[in-house]
């Protein structure tokens, strides 16, 4: 079987045969111009025919330099860019926001039984959620919320690395703990566990999807892209082991 469309036999003799008649009938046609002898209402006609003749040799020529320096080159590109979208959409990635503020999360927050949200410190997230949040606990829906613990290496490392105060760190968990608490008194429903750990990525898990926000390597604050990955997939395999991974790090 031919590795790509350039080389399956059926193209190449098709193209060669498109080719070679093109030329032959171009060659033909100069030949026979050249020697016929007639003016029609002042129109030299073999004049004409040779014409049409070099216009099909000019075609012919420009063929045969397409299907031998251009045509491999074409196929190449497009091969490349169909498996290129195959491979992304096998690998898991079902949704892609370029901010990741304009995602639209209320299908998978009321039909998951099962929803874990991770953030390091930052309750903008959980505030963006809150009136889904609240949803769900009056459907009776379990929630656990990840964070960083205070107080260990991870607050140090996260405050050093992107040069805040630890008292913003501690506001932040405070603020999120101050939602919870609103949003279930009975602390029934939302559960939040700290990690000694620093979150590489912030996530929300559904029961069919994860929701993904890129983090950032650079200082200061900016719209940063998210992506869905979809349940039964490599990235979905990959995230939510990390997640459990995760839980584990208290």
């Amino acid at each position: 079987m031919p590795n790509s469309p350039e080389e399956a036999p059926l193209v190449k003799c098709q193209s060669m045969t498109v080719t070679l008649q093109l030329i032959l009938l171009g060659i033909a046609l100069i030949v026979i111009g050249n020697a016929v002898e007639c003016e029609i209402w002042k129109i030299d006609v073999g004049e004409d025919i040779v014409h049409v003749g070099a216009l099909l040799l000019i075609v012919g020529v420009l063929q045969w330099f397409f299907d031998r320096h251009v045509r491999a080159t074409f196929f190449s590109e497009i091969r490349d860019e169909i498996l290129g979208s195959s491979m992304a959409a096998r690998s898991g990635i079902c949704g892609f926001y370029a901010d990741s503020k304009d995602v639209k999360l209320d299908e998978y927050f009321l039909s998951s039984t099962d929803l874990i949200i991770g953030v390091n410190y930052s309750g903008k997230l959980i505030d963006n959620c809150s009136n889904l949040l609240r949803a769900r606990t009056s459907l009776g829906y379990k929630t656990t919320i990840v964070t960083i613990k205070p107080g260990t290496a991870a607050e140090t490392f996260l405050a050093a690395d992107y040069s805040i105060a630890t008292t913003e760190i501690a506001v932040g968990l405070k603020k999120i703990d101050d939602m919870v608490a609103d949003l279930d008194p009975g602390k029934k429903h939302i559960n939040v566990v700290q990690v000694n750990t620093v979150l590489r990525y912030s996530f929300i898990r559904f029961d069919s999807r994860i929701w993904v926000i890129v983090s950032t390597n650079g200082l200061g604050r900016r719209s940063v892209p998210g992506f869905f990955v979809s349940r039964a997939t490599p990235w979905f395999d990959h995230f939510k082991v990390d997640i459990d991974l995760l839980m584990n790090r208290k």
